[in-house]
């Protein structure tokens, strides 16, 4: 528990430095139309400085210091520095029952402190805002943890959208390559015609797919930037021609330790941690109100004078004390214990929540875990699928060449070479994904790999 805090602390250091740089989240340091180059590592550090769900959830922590020293504030006593003047004229009861016809004027300066509050409020109520301000802070870097993993797989769709681009790309030229091949058969009497006009239905539909990969380029293009929050006219660049294949967590360790590391180490358990404090603070609270009593003094010094009509005069020090202790009994007590059985049911429900959170986290962990096992394993088989095809390829190309085959043999080995290349790149792309996000499930930012 003390390891819990401590962090809670760091980053509640980490939230409120950074939110001494929050005015400069929202200038345009980057020019419209402007090109901006761009690789993981930077585009995490500008999710950092720049995404406005991080600059929401600083400002969140602020407001929640603010709460704890408002609570804190409560069995501060109220100075009050002034004066008063006060005329009456007309009638006027007195103690007796008697009503009178008074004229008079009085005049008051001086200072006073005034106290009226709850003494189990003024106890526990900081108490609770601080554990409220821990879950807060804890949430702040779950939240800034899963903005980097949305980065992150932005980046990753923007670099498999373009390595895509370049399949499709090679397989247009292989496609137009081979209808010029297939129309120069039929027009020398080698080959049918209704095979040079099958040929030439392959480039239109690689064309077909190139405009649909850079629709995709450009919708991954246009998440990434609304994520960092750069102008829309800004065009990233990145400076990786391939989708990197990302070792964060070894695939070969037992994974019911990676799940006791993620349920150590989240910040989301360091936040239901403090929610179940505020919950328990928040009892005792109503449990101690009915015998601990509300205070109210009030205490005032100065200078006093009055008289009949108008003037003033007799004037003297005067000093006033007033102090009351008073024990509450809400709908004779009925309502205190309503307050007190909603207080034990929130209690419960933040402990069930609780339990449920680590439910998901392990969840979380198996499933990354074993997305990132199957997305290794498939890796190697398109490695092996992009080989042979390559292969067959080339072997079904220089028998056309060779005059030993048709033009058309070559169209299924160049459809297969394409489809075995783009399924490369979505592997890779998956897995490196899925080393992302188990990386993220055990309770470590990216950053901590990425600096």
């Amino acid at each position: 528990m003390d390891t819990s805090c401590s962090g809670v602390r760091i980053c509640a250091a980490l939230l409120l430095g950074l939110a001494t740089v929050v005015p400069a989240w929202g200038q345009d340091d980057v020019e419209q139309g402007s090109t901006l180059p761009i690789d993981l590592p930077t585009a995490l550090r500008l999710a950092d400085e720049r995404n406005l769900d991080v600059a929401i959830y600083v400002e969140r922590v602020a407001e929640a210091s603010a709460r704890v020293a408002e609570a804190r504030a409560l069995a501060v006593p109220t100075l009050r520095i002034g004066g008063d003047y006060a005329r009456h004229t007309g009638n006027i009861q007195e103690t007796s029952g008697r009503v009178i016809d008074a004229d008079r004027a009085s005049r008051f300066a001086g200072a006073g402190v005034g106290l009226s509050v709850e003494i189990a409020d003024a106890i526990f109520a900081p108490l609770v805002a601080k554990q409220d301000r821990a879950a807060l802070v804890a949430a702040a870097s779950a939240n800034r943890h899963e903005v980097f993993v949305d980065v992150a797989a932005a980046y990753l769709r923007l670099l498999e959208s373009r390595a895509a681009r370049e399949v499709v790309q090679r397989a247009l030229e292989r496609a137009l390559d081979l209808a010029r091949l297939t129309a120069d058969y039929a027009e020398a009497g080698e080959g049918l015609l209704a095979d040079a006009e099958m040929a030439a239905v392959e480039p239109l539909l690689w064309e077909q797919r190139r405009l649909a990969i850079e629709e995709q380029t450009s919708t991954a293009a246009a998440e990434l930037v609304r994520l960092l929050h750069l102008d829309a006219g800004v065009a990233l660049e990145p400076t990786e021609n391939e989708v990197p294949m990302l070792e964060l967590v070894p695939i070969d360790v037992d994974v019911e330790a990676l799940v006791a590391r993620a349920l150590a180490d989240r910040p989301e358990t360091e936040q239901y941690d403090a929610l179940v404090a505020a919950a328990e603070a928040d009892l005792k609270a109503q449990r101690y109100a009915l015998f601990i009593p509300g205070v109210s003094l009030d205490y005032s010094t100065g200078r006093f004078g009055g008289a009949l009509g108008s003037s003033i005069d007799d004037t003297g020090d005067r000093t006033d004390l007033a102090l009351t202790l008073s024990w509450r009994f809400d709908g004779l007590g009925f309502g205190h214990r309503a307050r007190t059985d909603e207080k034990r049911a929130q209690l419960r429900r933040v402990g069930l929540e609780r339990d449920r959170l680590r439910d998901a986290i392990a969840a979380e962990v198996r499933e990354s875990y074993a997305r990132a096992r199957s997305f290794k394993q498939q890796i190697e088989f398109a490695d092996r699928a992009v080989a042979r095809a390559q292969s067959a390829y080339g072997l079904n190309r220089d028998r056309i060449y060779d005059q030993e085959g048709l033009p058309l043999e070559a169209l299924q080995a160049m459809q297969t070479l394409a489809a075995a290349e783009v399924a490369q790149v979505e592997a890779r792309a998956e897995y490196s994904l899925a080393q992302i996000r188990l990386y993220t499930a055990l309770g470590s930012p990216l950053t901590s790999q990425f600096p």
